[in-house]
């Protein structure tokens, strides 16, 4: 990773911030005894018992079963039945960041753990961590080795001075980041509506809802999400870094097409089709709105089915269920979405660690099970490992496959469509699908509001992974100039920056102010910073 773009974390070691970490230790600290010899192949065990210390974040999604806990679970058990290799918390706190921080300060770190990119400097610059590529060129396996190759833009940020330091925890994929509007499909077959080809349609929908049903046609809140999502009907492209024909790299936030946006989003303010009180909500009173059945048509992203409609259900019925559908261009063409950079942190070695290689067994095997586990391993084993959050419990070693969520939208699709034309269905071919393939059809037979999420993510013909499935196939998408870390002034001013065209986007919206302000919101977001990170991003990542 380019130097550049870092920026050291100061710590603050405090007796008073002891009281706030809230850890929770679920075994005791145990000290590695020395180097053990490895054996020569990477998924045997030690014949000599190894002890490799960890240190993790409580998370509340965790539904632990029987007398399992963060030092006793499947994972745990499966590292010393397979490998002899004995997992140990030095801590599990519910202030990780905190407790990270002391434990930085302090020099007392674990030998594996998972830190953001501002820590990984910190730790790099402090020599507390060790170089990865001789015990990855080693002990990694396969697998991971190929994502290394093929996402090496991403691994890259990992680095320092060509060496690896951190290796990238990876994220489930870009197919999970596209937007879509969602339509009340109930009121659509009431109305005679087909899809949607045009944002006029769109419209004509949303307010023929209003009309009929009540409320208002379309939601938004005070953080202006809807905004940027219908944005790229426009072209535009806020939130990421895009890269202009000159090669020059700008903010899509105050390109030319944002104000094109953001003039027809005001008009449609003035007419009375967005929320009128969309500046006193919320994301979550936004949401409830669309509980109480305020609204038929939204702008959203793929996991809508997960929250709020399984409570829209339960209270407006399961006819109430919302389908998505590709936001339409202005002219015609095809819409590019955004695709972010988006990794979960980075998963370091203790510089001083005497079996580093064991570290590389805990994250093979993670790799492993969702990979090339199935037909292998039972569905019941791999679901004990992968049910309940259980993930969770090893955050620090684990590295996801980019390709998850693709590949688990065609299993489970696949599957999907066997059982609804009759014919037979190898469960055992799901491994830790099986959940989502089962959650589909219960949805159908059932109408089991638990189950519409993953219906709509991917069981159902007209799915956000299907519509998203195209995107990634056919690269129609616009990928953010900034793949890797903020740089220096986004680290201190980001919030500041964003804040600054919100507030005053929301003042043209409501008519507080022309749509000309734009150009002066531009001048003062450069102003407030803009223009530094400007030439920060340029510097770092143009070219």
């Amino acid at each position: 990773m380019q130097k550049s773009i870092r920026t050291s974390m100061t710590l603050l070691v405090a007796a008073a911030c002891l009281t706030g970490c809230m850890s929770k230790p679920s075994t005791p600290t145990a000290d590695v005894s020395g180097r053990v010899e490895p054996p020569a192949d990477i998924w045997a065990p030690y014949e000599e018992e190894v002890t490799v210390t960890t240190m993790g974040e409580e998370n509340s999604g965790t539904e632990f079963q029987g007398d399992d806990d963060y030092g006793n679970n499947p994972w745990y058990r499966a590292y010393k039945e397979r490998f002899n290799i004995n997992l140990v918390n030095k801590w599990i706190s519910n202030d990780y960041s905190t407790k990270l921080n002391l434990a930085i300060a302090d020099k007392d770190i674990a030998d594996v753990f998972y830190v953001d990119s501002a820590r990984l400097t910190t730790l790099y610059e402090a020599g507390l961590i060790m170089p990865l590529d001789e015990v990855f060129d080693s002990y990694a396996s396969d697998v991971l080795k190929g994502y290394r190759k093929d996402y090496a833009d991403t691994w890259k940020t990992g680095e320092f001075d060509g060496k690896l330091y951190g290796m990238p925890q990876m994220s489930y994929g870009i197919i999970d980041q596209f937007q879509y509007i969602w339509i009340r499909q109930d009121w659509m077959k009431e109305c005679g509506f087909e899809e949607p080809k045009t944002m006029d349609d769109v419209i004509k929908i949303a307010t023929t809802f209003a009309e009929k049903y009540g409320g208002y046609a379309l939601p938004e809140c005070q953080t202006l999400e809807n905004l940027f999502r219908v944005a790229l009907s426009w072209g535009a492209h806020p939130d990421i870094w895009v890269r202009k024909d000159d090669g020059t790299i700008e903010y899509g936030t105050i390109q030319p097409e944002m104000k094109e946006a953001l003039a027809q989003y005001a008009e449609w303010y003035k007419e009375g089709i967005i929320n009128p009180n969309f500046t006193t909500l919320n994301w979550d009173k936004m949401m409830q709105g669309m509980i109480n059945g305020e609204c038929g048509v939204i702008p959203f992203a793929q996991w809508f089915g997960y929250n709020p409609l399984p409570d829209l259900i339960k209270n407006q019925g399961a006819d109430a269920i919302f389908y998505p559908y590709e936001i339409p261009t202005q002219d015609g063409s095809p819409i590019m979405g955004s695709v972010t950079f988006n990794n979960n942190g980075y998963v370091v070695i203790r510089k001083d660690c005497p079996n580093p290689e064991a570290i590389m067994k805990i994250v093979n095997f993670y790799v492993y099970t969702v990979n090339d586990a199935v037909g292998k391993e039972s569905n019941e084993y791999l679901s004990s490992l992968h049910s309940f959050n259980y993930p969770n419990c090893v955050r620090g070693t684990r590295i996801i496959n980019p390709m998850n969520d693709y590949n688990q939208y065609l299993q489970v699709k696949g599957a999907f469509d066997k059982w609804q034309a009759g014919e037979e269905v190898d469960t055992s071919d799901l491994g830790t699908n099986l959940s989502k393939y089962e959650s589909c059809v219960n949805w159908v037979t059932n109408q089991d509001p638990n189950g519409v999420g993953d219906f709509l993510q991917q069981g159902n013909d007209r799915s956000a992974y299907g519509i998203a499935k195209k995107y990634v196939d056919e690269e129609q998408y616009v990928q953010d100039a900034k793949w890797g870390p903020d740089t220096p002034t986004l680290q201190a001013a980001g919030s500041t920056l964003k804040d600054i065209l919100v507030e005053g986007f929301t003042k043209i919206i409501i008519g507080e102010k022309p749509i000309d302000y734009f150009d002066e919101l531009v001048e003062q977001w450069k102003t407030a910073g803009g223009a530094k990170a400007t030439e920060e991003i340029n510097e770092t990542y143009g070219g």
